[in-house]
């Protein structure tokens, strides 16, 4: 393998009109997440903030509205079942890998699952299909035709863990749980190698578990309710579009 193609792959630089694309939408979701300060004495208001703004709007339905727009190819953003029968066995074992570092760490003592737990953990899936979309597969693959695969990574790494403004301002931890998920996504390009079981094992035991500082999840059962309906809407909708 030529080693010049390898660097050019590793970093480059050739930043274009389309690098402002997620550098701007990052900073709408950054802004999103920062107007939820002070709404921490509305909460509806600050619900609709994070579930309709940057969940939805800005982080599900504008990456893939601007992929059917700008006539990208899904698979090149690692939204594809393609191989599905080898990522999803992977991603299954990563996550039961990383639940046992968990627990042998922070032994979950006195934590009790229950219907109002099960409501949060779907609200945590659903919040980590934005995630895994705009973060790891929109801005990264955005990222990564300017500058290359380690700084497409860190990148979006960044934008993940500063997105935590308004509900989990740990971000220094982020940043490096942002590298680890980035960077296993880049490996198979696959949304698949990391959601739904690894993801969503790191995200809620530390949201449910592990973190101090996160703000607690409110009506998640509604919540999750409304985000399922817009989210599987959109998701057909840019299926069909894209005749996936």
């Amino acid at each position: 393998m030529n080693i010049k193609n390898v660097s050019s792959s590793l970093f480059r630089w050739q930043p274009s009109r389309e690098t402002l694309v997620p550098v701007v939408s990052g900073f709408v979701v950054f802004a999103l997440s920062a107007a939820m300060i002070p709404a921490h004495e509305m909460p509806w208001a600050g619900i609709l903030l994070r579930d309709i703004g940057m969940i939805f709007t800005a982080g599900i339905a504008f990456p893939l509205y601007y992929l059917l727009l700008s006539g990208s190819n899904f698979t090149e953003f690692g939204l594809t079942l393609k191989k599905w029968y080898i990522v999803f066995p992977i991603n299954f074992v990563l996550g039961i890998l990383l639940l046992l570092s968990f627990v042998s760490e922070n032994s979950p003592i006195g934590f009790r699952f229950d219907l109002l737990t099960l409501a949060k953990v779907i609200y945590i899936l659903l919040a980590g299909i934005f995630e895994v979309i705009f973060f790891y597969s929109f801005q990264r693959t955005l990222f990564e035709r300017s500058f290359g695969i380690v700084p497409g990574i860190v990148l979006a790494s960044l934008f993940y863990s500063l997105h935590h403004i308004g509900f989990q301002p740990e971000f220094g931890k982020l940043f490096f749980v942002g590298l680890m998920y980035a960077s296993v996504f880049r490996l198979g390009n696959s949304a698949f190698l990391i959601y739904p079981f690894f993801w969503t094992v790191g995200a809620a035991y530390d949201v449910l578990i592990q973190s101090r500082e996160v703000s607690p999840i409110l009506y998640p059962e509604i919540r999750s309710l409304y985000l399922i309906v817009l989210i599987l809407a959109v998701v057909i909708w840019a299926g069909r579009s894209a005749k996936l």
